[in-house]
């Protein structure tokens, strides 16, 4: 009789790139830690996205990117779940159809770094409900590594190490508790 292994769990991922007129860090830090508990959170240098997203979210200099990730683990399906939840905030923090908040989810595991989308490529596994998974890291030799298609915005190296230090927290954690 075969029984399928069950994956590892991981940590929560969002990176939120949001206008500080109009939400704060604290706010989105709330919202997260209501639903998915405690959350570390980490401020990028590099903000390549405030250029791009202007045209959207408004002027560049009020865009701010935090990164936050859940101190308790959860099963890999959350993945779908919780970028369907993440899609229902951007609309209800929208102004005029536009966002103020874009909110990139993750989770990280052991094995991987994975981002949810809801946008297709050859490289993207369906999930269901219209959102893809991205295989955005592998873990080689203990350390995520970044493939060719990475977004750019997550290969440089504070972001790898970060990523990095999350993996190693999770395995730290995975030894005392899980959801």
């Amino acid at each position: 009789m075969l029984n399928p292994e069950t994956p590892s769990q991981g940590l929560l991922f969002f990176g939120m790139l949001y206008r500080v007129d109009l939400y704060s860090e604290e706010f989105l830090i709330k919202k997260i830690e209501t639903l998915f508990g405690k959350v570390i959170s980490f401020t990028p240098e590099f903000n390549p996205l405030a250029a791009y997203y202007s045209k959207e979210m408004g002027e560049e200099k009020l865009l701010k990117r935090i990164f936050l990730v859940t101190t308790l683990a959860y099963p890999r399906e959350f993945l779908l779940s919780t970028k369907l939840l993440s899609l229902e905030w951007e609309r209800e923090w929208a102004v005029n159809s536009k966002r103020m908040v874009n909110v990139d989810l993750g989770i990280v595991s052991p094995e991987n770094f994975i981002l949810a989308t809801t946008k297709n490529y050859a490289h993207r596994v369906f999930l269901g409900q219209n959102i893809f998974a991205d295989l955005t890291f592998q873990c080689i030799d203990g350390q995520y590594q970044s493939l060719p298609w990475t977004y750019p915005d997550f290969t440089d190296p504070e972001k790898i190490n970060f990523f990095n230090w999350c993996r190693t927290f999770l395995l730290m954690q995975s030894k005392v508790k899980t959801t």
